[in-house]
């Protein structure tokens, strides 16, 4: 048994380091060697060609636009908008359209990638005619879910937007009820299981997993006019006002999209449980997806981690460990691409003989570390993480506690071998107060830790999600021209991904979809292709 430890220590990283290499070590520590590949190996690969359009998963363009129209969240949407819209004091004709109209071309827009498409493919009778035969298969008993008997127009939707979405309250209304859906979608799918992993292993489904990326705007201006170098003369310009100039210019003027997901291990199964823009530049990408991830959280009680990049802060780190969630990720790098270190002081370490013994533990690159004299020279041995847990506060938070082990390496001390302490990993109240916080350099789940490449793998759904997202816009940038109308369609996206998911979980396990598409079935055929 010893003999295998030492070997496992081995393999994870964690043997002794001589203290006078180890700073050098870690200060040597390339910034490329920490950059997040395609399969965490850093490695740099030639692009490959990418397919026009996103693969279809077993299910034609007529099929998609035919389960939107049976999806429950489309009239659910749709339901909430006309009620606000009843409140509000009503001036000119009457509109031509029903507000399910203009949602369900939300959701077929993010289908055929363009708006001209979509109109195209509503004015075909045919097509609009099967449409409305769903919607009626799926509700007879609810007459008021029934599209107009002549499709919207381009005009219709961007009519629409202006009333309904313009504004912050109205567009995170809608957000908040997609939000609801895919949790209550989530919950029937098996997700956030509280049976499934522990704190110490913790279950690939019962993990969100983050990430942001750049969506360039329609146009690459953001003022309104064009002044003419040579002779002066103001010239109109089209223009984004809510696009914003990338970190280091290397990308168009555009702005950052932040998403958080779950997933079962199983192809298309994937559900973006919410979405949003970054507001401005004094906020980090990874701050906004921990607010996101703090409102599920109390959704979905069987949630047990958030995964994330190096992006995540030390304070956003210690907010998920005070909501009770379990954070996975990198340490930041420092100023000079070195590794940080944080004292935690003395600890007292349970010894197999039933003594106690008092070391100085520091915590190096988010492992915890002791440095013991092996031969002639001090040494910095790592940690080997046994166990997690959380206890709860009086206050409502939570505090997280790991039981690390000295590992059984030839030349530690017999007599420390396996001994175990307790480390404490949210920062103290003095500690945050001192802007000097222990999750600068603490990480529960280090990279050392054989459980780290499976969680933090995760995130790499993210990414995929995220590709998958842009090959449906055209040239790659957004469809709309502003912040609010290009959440709105992305929102379209969202519900598109959670009707695919609800198929493809229904086609592997034979659930009863009633709750989502009332008495339409789709049709009986296997989705086989990944999302």
């Amino acid at each position: 048994m010893a003999k295998q430890r030492g070997k496992r220590a081995k393999a994870i990283g964690i043997e002794p380091i001589p203290i006078r290499s180890l700073n050098a070590k870690l200060g040597d520590f390339s910034i490329e060697a920490r950059l997040d590949g395609p399969t965490g190996s850093a490695g740099i690969r030639p692009g490959r060609k990418r397919p026009p359009k996103p693969a279809s998963p077993g299910r034609s363009d007529p099929q998609k636009g035919q389960e939107a129209a049976a999806w429950v969240g489309l009239w659910e949407v749709a339901e909430m908008i006309e009620q606000r819209d009843a409140a509000r004091h009503k001036t000119g004709r009457p509109r031509q359209y029903t507000v399910a109209d203009v949602v369900l071309f939300n959701i077929v827009n993010s289908v055929l990638r363009s708006a001209r498409a979509t109109e195209r493919f509503f004015f075909d009778k045919a097509q609009w005619r099967l449409l409305r035969e769903a919607a009626e298969e799926a509700w007879p008993d609810h007459p008021h879910r029934r599209l107009s008997v002549k499709g919207p127009s381009r005009g219709q939707y961007a009519a629409f937007r202006r009333t309904h979405v313009e504004d912050d309250d109205a567009l995170e209304e809608i957000a908040e009820k997609y939000e609801a859906l895919c949790v209550e979608i989530a919950e029937a799918m098996g997700m956030c299981d509280a049976s499934k992993g522990s704190w110490t292993e913790p279950a690939a489904q019962n993990m969100l997993r983050g990430d942001g990326t750049w969506i360039p705007s329609l146009y690459n201006s953001s003022s309104p006019n064009y002044v003419d170098p040579k002779t002066g003369e103001i010239i109109p310009t089209r223009h984004d006002p809510d696009a914003a100039a990338y970190r280091d210019n290397s990308q168009a003027n555009g702005l950052m999209l932040v998403s958080i997901l779950l997933r079962n291990p199983y192809p298309n199964e994937r559900l973006i449980t919410a979405l949003d823009y970054k507001p401005h530049a004094n906020m980090s990408d990874a701050t906004v997806a921990t607010n996101m991830a703090l409102r599920i959280f109390p959704l979905l009680p069987g949630l047990q981690g958030f995964v994330y990049d190096m992006a995540l802060y030390p304070a956003d780190y210690d907010r998920l460990l005070s909501a009770g969630l379990l954070p996975i990720s990198k340490v930041q790098r420092t100023k000079s691409n070195g590794s940080s270190s944080f004292n935690l002081n003395e600890h007292d370490f349970a010894l197999t003989d039933g003594t106690k013994r008092s070391i100085v533990v520091q915590a190096f690159d988010g492992t915890p570390r002791i440095e013991l004299l092996i031969g002639d020279e001090m040494q910095s041995v790592g940690l080997i993480r046994v166990r997690t847990t959380r206890s709860s506060n009086r206050t409502g938070t939570y505090r997280f506690y790991g039981t690390w082990q000295i590992p059984d390496f030839p030349g530690v001390p017999r007599n420390l071998r396996h001994a175990t302490t307790t480390i404490r990993h949210n920062s103290t109240t003095d500690e945050i107060t001192d802007k000097a916080p222990r999750t600068r350099s603490l990480r529960v789940i280090p990279e050392t830790d054989d459980s780290f490449n499976r969680l933090f793998g995760l995130r790499e759904d993210s990414e995929s999600m995220h590709h998958h997202l842009k090959m449906t816009l055209l040239n790659g940038r957004a469809r709309s021209v502003g912040r609010h109308r290009q959440l709105f369609d992305f929102h379209g996206y969202q519900a598109h991904v959670a009707i695919t998911a609800l198929l493809a979980w229904h086609h592997r396990t034979g659930a009863d979809l009633s709750r989502w598409f009332g008495q339409w079935r789709p049709p009986n055929h296997a989705v086989s292709a990944a999302a």
